[in-house]
Order: C-alpha cells, then structure tokens, then sequence
C-alpha cells in the first residue's frame, strides 16, 4: 500500500482508471454506431484500423514530445484532445447526423491523441514513484486495468443497448475529462526537457532502445508472440468453440477466465520479489502454450478457461516485471522515446498476425497452426532463457545512483 500514500499516484492511479473505463466501452460503442448508420462489417474493421494504424504512425513522435515537454501537461493535452474526438463522434450521432466516413476519420484523430498519453504516461510514473516502489506502482495501474475490463465492456453494452451508441461515446468523453482534471492536480517537478532537434531526439531514442539487448530482444521476441502465438488463439477461438465447445457462451468463459487470470497476475505483482526479475518474465509467458495445446485439441472449456486464466495470470504479472525493469533501467529523461519504440513494435505485428491467422489456418489446419504457436512459445522461451543478457539482469544493476527521481531533479 506504500505506493497509494502517495497523493500524486493516487491521482494518477484513479486517472488511468477511469480513463480504463472508457477504453473498453469504446470499441462496443463505435462498432454498434458504425452498423446502425449502415456500415458493414468491413467498415467497422476499418474503422478499428483507423485507430491503429494513426496510433503506430504516431507514436515514435509521441515519445520524443513525451521526453520534451513536461509529461503531465503531454497527458493533459492527449486527454483533452481524446475528450474532443469522442464528444464530437457522440453529439453527431445523437442528433443524427453522423456518416460512417466521418466516425472512421474520428477514430484515427482518435489513435494518434492516445499515442501522446502512453509514453509519457509511462515517464510519469518514473518521475512520481521512488525506484524501489515501482514495481508496486505498475501493479496497481495493471490492476486498475484489468478490473475496468469488465466494467467498461458491461457499461458500454448497457448504454449502447438502452440508450444509444452516441450517449456511451459521450460517456467515453467523460472519462477522459475526468482523467485530465485528476492529472492537472498531480505535483511533480518534470525531467522532461528539449536538448536538441526533434529528429536528433528521435534517434537518439533509437539509440537508447537498442542500447540494452533485453530491451531490443524481449521487445522483438514479445512481438513475434503476438503474431505466432496470441493472435491466432483468439481468432480462431470463437470458430472452434461455434464448431465445438457450445458457441459463444463457452468462449465468453474462456475470454473471462484470461481476465480473471490477469487480475489476479496483477494482485500478484504487489508481493512479487525476484531476483532474476527478465527470466521469470519470460517462464511466466508459457502457460500460453497450454491454452493453445488444448485448444487444438478441442478441450472441454473445464479445462480450458484455468488454462486461459493462467495464461492471463503470466502475462499480466510478467507485464507488470518488465515495465518496472524499464523504468528503473532506461535513463529517465530518455524512458518515453525507448517506451513507445518498445510498443511500436507490438502494435505493428498483432494487426498482422489477426490478419494472417484465418488464411494460415485455412491453408494448414487450425490444429497445426495453435500447436506450432505453442512450440515456438516454448523453443523461444528456451533460447531467451540462456540469452546472458537476460539472464544476467537484476535490478541492483539496474539502480545506478544517478537514475532516482531526486538526483535527476536536483
């Protein structure tokens, strides 16, 4: 509890929260919208990739502006910004005048806002929390995500349904003007400053990003994950539980057993203690392959949503490790550029690998494609397992005296 004594992070700590909220009950809100104006489902699909494609396309600068400028004022800015972009998307569909074209370019003004909240979202936490409370810090955040998973998706049906698309995302706004008020009341002094141009800014982050061989291979090996491993469980997932495991009542239990897991993965980071914290990052990524075995397999969902909910316990604990270990390695005033490379190249492979995992599967059977993901979930986890670089991290090495937020700010 020694994290949430702290009056800024509970402010940012109840931020992210409600900002959460809203998160999950856009994407119900914006699919509803985009069919009732008589979109299909090829129009709701791009309207997703709208988001996803400006958030990717803009997150490197959202990085560089996020070491800039004071990252408080980036996240305000993002949030009001965000605020605008779904007030705007909820008075054209309440009065009625909203297009389809009109949502789709909304949702890419959308992304590239949000691109400007995560990374510097992620120095801001360096700057409020001491080092040795991060990891404490990054648990609560985590689980302020994953218990407004539920929330916001049962919030988001119930408005959509009784009410409207147009109100939820008016409610989604609200969200966002809550966050910005709640950061505006947050008290740090930023290490954010510009030192030299913005394109030197932007390699030098590159730079920063690949000057840890961790960072650049968990970051690439996480990538591949979501493309080999991740994508291709929940794409085909629903096709095999309509086939065989009762439709979607099934799946939906599967889908609630990983986010129970990953609540309880990020309850579990609260007490976490390790001294090896990269290797057990990356053990605790394996249950995955069991979800994928038995999926194959076509497992009752009795075994199957333990297996999922283990699956989500790993990722969001290992979540949880990884991004302390960020923030208590990456030079402070360069953790925004390394945070959004680091999650550029997530985002750019998981589209692809949603897009890529109905015709492999059709090409060499859904079976071989799951059970593939799974061996190379555990071959790869091997080779990371002996890299000496991850092997050998611990976060004493990690915690040069020059990196705490009083010596930075001195």
């Amino acid at each position: 509890m020694e994290a949430l004594r702290d009056p800024n992070f509970r402010l940012l700590f109840a931020a992210r929260g409600i900002s959460y909220v809203g998160t999950y009950l856009a994407p119900i809100a914006v699919a509803f919208a985009i069919l009732d104006l008589g979109g299909s489902a090829t129009a709701v699909g791009l309207g997703f990739a709208a988001w996803t494609v400006a958030q990717v396309a803009t997150l490197a600068f959202g990085g560089v502006v996020g070491d800039r400028l004071p990252r408080r004022a980036v996240m305000i800015a993002s949030d009001s910004a965000s605020f605008g972009v779904r007030a705007a998307m909820g008075v054209l569909l309440v009065a009625g005048h909203a297009q389809v074209w009109e949502l789709v370019a909304l949702q890419a003004a959308g992304g590239a806002a949000v691109a400007f909240y995560s990374p510097a979202s992620y120095g801001l936490v360096r700057e409020v929390v001491p080092a040795e409370l991060l990891q404490q810090a990054n648990s609560y955040l985590a689980i302020a995500r994953y218990a407004a998973f539920p929330l916001g998706a049962a919030a988001g049906g119930t408005i959509v349904a009784t009410v409207g698309s147009g109100t939820a995302l008016l409610f989604d706004a609200a969200t966002y003007a809550a966050s910005a008020l709640l950061l505006s009341r947050v008290k740090v002094e930023s290490i954010a400053r510009a030192s030299q141009s913005f394109l030197r800014e932007l390699r030098d982050g590159w730079s920063a990003f690949v000057e840890h061989t961790w960072v650049w291979v968990l970051c690439t090996w996480i990538a591949l994950y979501f493309v080999i491993t991740y994508a291709p469980f929940f794409v085909l997932g629903p096709s095999i539980a309509k086939s065989s495991m009762h439709g979607a009542g099934s799946w939906g239990a599967v889908v609630t057993g990983e986010g129970i897991g990953a609540l309880l993965g990020s309850l579990a980071g609260l007490r976490l203690r390790l001294r090896r914290p990269l290797t057990t990052t990356a053990l605790l990524f394996l249950p995955t392959a069991v979800q994928s075995v038995l999926l194959g397999y076509h497992a009752s969902v009795y075994l199957l949503a333990p297996a999922a909910a283990l699956a989500g316990f790993g990722f969001a604990s290992g979540s949880v490790v990884w991004d302390t270990a960020m923030q208590r390695t990456i030079a402070p005033d360069k953790l925004a550029r390394v945070a959004a490379y680091g999650w550029m190249s997530a985002m750019v492979f998981l589209p692809a690998g949603y897009a890529l995992a109905g015709p492999i599967a059709s090409l060499v059977g859904m079976r071989s494609y799951l059970l593939f993901g799974s061996a190379w979930l555990l071959a790869s986890t091997l080779v990371i397992y002996r890299l000496p670089s991850v092997r050998g991290f611990t976060y004493a090495d990690a915690d040069a005296p020059e990196s705490s937020p009083a010596a930075v700010s001195a």
